[in-house]
Order: C-alpha cells, then structure tokens, then sequence
C-alpha cells in the first residue's frame, strides 16, 4: 500500500491545498504556517478518537461556514500481494471494483448552525466521482477497523499514557499468576477489613447513622467498609530506571528520559495492533526535549525500522532527519496565502555509504528561505563573514550557506528548486587538461550548460590554462553569462575565489596579510589562511567584497 496525495479544501488555515505524499513524509516549514493542522487533517480521515470530537466553525477555513471542509486522501493498492492492500481491500467490499487500483477516503462535513458544529462524514471508493458512503457502528466508521492512529504528540505525557494503557500492556496469562491473584486478593480483604475496624471509622459510623436516622428512621445502620479491589492492581504503578548493577530505583524525571520511554511503550502498542490492522504513525516534533545524539538515533530508528512503514512526522530539526531515505519532503510556507510543495527524496547510491553527511547540509538547508551553494570552507567563511557585518541577523532571517564539498551542486539545487526554496550557486571558472592533447576544456563553462540543461555558454577547448586565460574567456562570454546569473542564479567566478578577491583588492591583501602573493597565501593552507583573513577583514573590506561584481551572488540572497 502507498499513500499517494492529500487535498485540503477549507480546513483550518488551508483554503484548498493538494499535495503529493509517500509512506514516509516529513513536513517542515516555520511556525505557525499549519504543519500541526496538516496531521490534524489526516488524522479527522483516520483517527476515530479526534473525529469523534466533531468539528466547530473554528475549523472552518477563516469562518466560512457556508462552505464544506473536504478532505480526500489517495491510496495506491495495486499490490495484490501487500497484506495491508489485502486488509484494505476486504474491507472496501462493494465500494471498490477488482479493477480499481486506488483507493479515494474522502471527508465531507457541513457546518449545522443550530448544532453549532460540523459532523464529519466519510466515503470511500475506486472511482473518485462515484464515491460510498461509509457504514458507521456508533462513532466507529468501516475505516476504523483497517487503521489504528498512532498520534504522538510533541508533549507527550509519559504517565498518562502509562496508566490509559496499562490493561492492555500488563496481562497475567501464565497459570502461576493464578496462585498468585488469590494471595494477593486475600491480603486485599485483610486490607479492607482492617481499614474498616480502625478507631475513626467506627467512630464516624456511629454519629452518622443517628444522623442519617433523623430524616428517615427504618430500621437500618450506615457501615463504611473499604474496596481496594484486585482490578485496581495497577492504578498506581508507574515506570522506574534501574541502573544495571545497581538495586535502586530512579524516577523518570527527565523529560527526554520520559519522551524515549513514550515511544517505547507506542512501539509495544503498534506491535498489538499490527497483525490485525495497518498502523499509522503521527509524530509532532520529536526532537522536542532531546540532546542531538538522541535525535540522531531516533531518525535511525523512525527511517530504518520496519514498523514505522506508515510515517507523517513535523519537524523543526535537521538532526532529526540524519538518517532519511526514500521520503516525501512536505514544506509548508506561506507568501500571500498558506502554500505547500513536496518532492520525493532518495539517497543517491554513490551517497549512500555518506548518507548522513549529505542529509546533514541538505537539512540544514530545507528549513531556510534563502540558500547560497557554494564549493567548500573557504567560500563558506568568507561569506558568512561578510553577511555577517552587512546582515548581521542573515542567519535567523532565513539564509543559509551550504557548502557541497566540491562541485556537487545539483544534488542540491535539484531538492530546492522542487520544494520552491530560492537558492544561487557560485561556483570556479575550472580549466582541465584533456589527455593527449595540448588543450584544456572549459569546465566551469560546461559545469554551468549542465544546471541549466541548455548549451548557452561556449565549450570549446583552448590552449592556454592560466589566471589570464580564465578572465580572458569570462570577459568574451560576460553577456551570456550574465544572463547565466539573472535568469538561473548560477554565479561563475571569473577564476576562483582567490583570485577574484585579487583583481580588485591586492594591495589590501597584501596589506591585511603582509604577502607579495596573497593568492598563492591563501591558496596554501586554505583553511587556516583564510581564518586569517577574516579575522583581518574591516566592515569597509566586507562592504566592498559585498559590493563588488564578482561577489554579486551575496547581494541574490541578501536582498
């Protein structure tokens, strides 16, 4: 079973909103934008526990109340060999032709003005114009016999959830259990009987039959006895840390203690209901509470376990994501009205062992507005050090330097330019010798024709690889590579970054650094000398570095 698309019309902050979904879906954008209203949607479809709550007129897209919320959820069920297929097809009967190979869940839920609230109502069916009306059994739907919601909420409540659920994670089914019952239902009528003869209550016995006599006298007495009974067994156990080789116990008093011990106890729940219907997680920000190591191996355990085959989980954290594979990147944002965008992402194969050093830079960058790509360290310090004196609040507004360790650009642009997140390359003029001959191919150029997948900058070879070379040959093709820049904000530099600082500001850097050479300088030992560098560099420098033409992608993402 796949989950393959979500329409929202009306609901909450979303007046009408489709977007593409997967069997793992992260959703992420700032706040306030509906994330949390997004699993709400899904849950109103799936979750009998939520939907039963009815809806009011706040959930009505800005009140309008003359309008229906409408949620439909597509599902792709052509594997006839998928047990969940199966379970869901067994319980469709009529509603679907054996020819079908979707499955539409469609809520509908008009606003009642004299009831002051909106009953949901589902229908589901193959053909999306010839839907069925559910059957429903009290609140519980045919749906709710396929999928159990498992809702974990970014506050989970440890010892609420322990005590709703303790019958059903606590079962004494071995015989010695029996024996063991007995024992302690007789010392619970010990119990009982001994709180029944102490002092104060016998005490409060006899003054209150008197009383009680006083409105109406026949014949009787008032007896308080106690009722601690075996089927309160369990109303006050809770869970406690035992160190190994240590006998003592310790409260679960930390929150990321308690939020780790919640999902433990929801994977036992899953495993009781998995065999019978199709589980589907819910997760509202999971990293709350917990140390970046432990998000790390939550991501783990969320994108490579088997059981959260099912997955819609909001998240504000990169970390978070380390480990995903094979997800539906939801981002939710807002322009002029709430918007949403998703693409699928898979780990390249050639990734695949640096798995999470790329999902590391490319989350990091999800969660921005603005992205400039850039080839390594060096550019990365340089140019967080210049926004840093012309925007110096660049980084909580939104922008975000990425670099991609070499000339591996399009792994990234590709994912933002789908998600919609505006994003500029800068990238070298880089020169190649071609084997056997005495020419080099123009390898920025071709570099930049690949991004944009047209040949609109010239590629063939010339003789000479040299600083002059390099400047020689953006000059002749500037026009065009201008127009490289405005219209695909891709920025080639005229040579690299360290010569491109050289043309305009040498005698400043051989100032700042007291070196003939400042590109050879810094060139050599890149890291450390450009550290250097920066730690030099006066807000005028920044300023004319920001202005200047070869640095024109600062202003792309700054402005």
């Amino acid at each position: 079973m796949e989950f393959v698309s979500i329409r929202i019309k009306n609901f909450r902050n979303f007046e009408d909103i489709e977007l593409d979904l997967s069997n793992k879906n992260i959703f992420f954008g700032l706040n306030d934008v509906g994330k949390t209203n997004f699993l709400y949607a899904l849950r109103y479809v799936f979750d009998k526990d939520i939907r039963k709550l009815n809806l009011l007129d706040s959930d009505f897209h800005n009140k309008k109340l003359n309008k229906p919320i409408e949620i439909v959820v597509a599902l792709d069920i052509s594997d006839v060999e998928n047990s969940d297929c199966q379970k869901l097809r067994a319980q469709l009967k009529g509603a679907l032709q054996s020819s079908h190979n979707k499955v539409y869940i469609k809520l509908v839920a008009e606003y009642n003005r004299s009831e002051l609230l909106a009953l949901p109502i589902l229908y589901w069916g193959g053909d999306m114009d010839n839907l069925q009306e559910m059957k429903q059994r009290g609140y519980l739907y045919e749906i709710d016999y396929v999928f159990n919601v498992i809702y974990i909420d970014s506050y989970v409540d440890l010892y609420s959830l322990f005590k709703k659920n303790v019958s059903q994670l606590i079962r004494n089914e071995n015989d010695d259990d029996k024996a063991t019952l007995a024992n302690i239902q007789k010392t619970v009528d010990e119990l009982n009987s001994n709180i029944a003869s102490l002092s104060g209550i016998k005490e409060f016995e006899r003054r209150l039959t008197p009383e009680y006599q006083k409105f109406r006298d026949e014949g009787i007495s008032v007896s308080i006895k106690s009722e601690i009974a075996v089927k309160g067994l369990y109303s006050n156990i809770i869970p406690y840390i035992k160190q190994n080789d240590d006998e003592n116990l310790y409260p679960t008093a930390g929150e990321g203690r308690k939020k780790l011990l919640s999902y433990s106890i929801f994977d036992i729940l899953s495993d009781e209901s998995a065999e019978k219907k199709i589980n589907l997680f819910l997760i509202e920000e999971p990293e709350n509470h917990l140390h970046k190591s432990m998000q790390i191996a939550l991501s783990q355990i969320l994108f490579t376990d088997s059981k959260y085959t099912y997955l819609f989980v909001t998240t504000h954290s990169p970390f978070v994501l380390y480990e995903m594979d094979n997800v539906n990147l939801v981002r939710i944002y807002s322009d002029r009205k709430i918007n949403g965008i998703s693409t699928f992402y898979k780990v390249p194969e050639n990734y695949e062992k640096a798995r999470k050093m790329l999902n590391r830079c490319l989350s990091e960058a999800i969660f921005a507005n603005k992205v400039l790509l850039v080839e390594g360290p060096s550019e990365y310090m340089l140019f967080s050090k210049i926004l840093s004196v012309i925007h110096p609040f660049y980084e909580a507004d939104g922008i975000y330097i990425l670099p991609v360790d070499g000339v591996g650009f399009s792994m990234y642009f590709t994912i933002l330019d789908e998600l919609n997140i505006f994003n500029v390359v800068k990238t070298d003029n880089d020169l190649r010798k071609v084997k056997g001959k005495d020419t080099y191919s123009v390898l920025g150029f071709s570099r930049c024709n690949n991004y944009i997948n047209k040949k609109l900058l010239p590629t063939k070879q010339i003789q000479e690889n040299s600083i002059s070379a390099k400047r020689d040959l953006y000059n002749a093709n500037k026009e065009k590579l201008d127009k490289v820049r405005s219209k695909y904000k891709i920025f080639l530099s005229k040579v690299d970054l360290e010569n491109d600082l050289d043309e305009f500001m040498h005698d400043r850097l051989a100032e700042l650094l007291k070196e003939t050479s400042p590109v050879d300088y810094l060139q050599d030992a890149k890291h450390y000398h450009m550290v250097e560098l920066i730690e030099k560099l006066s807000e005028t420098d920044c300023k004319a570095i920001y202005q200047h033409y070869n640095f024109a992608c600062l202003k792309e993402v700054a402005e």
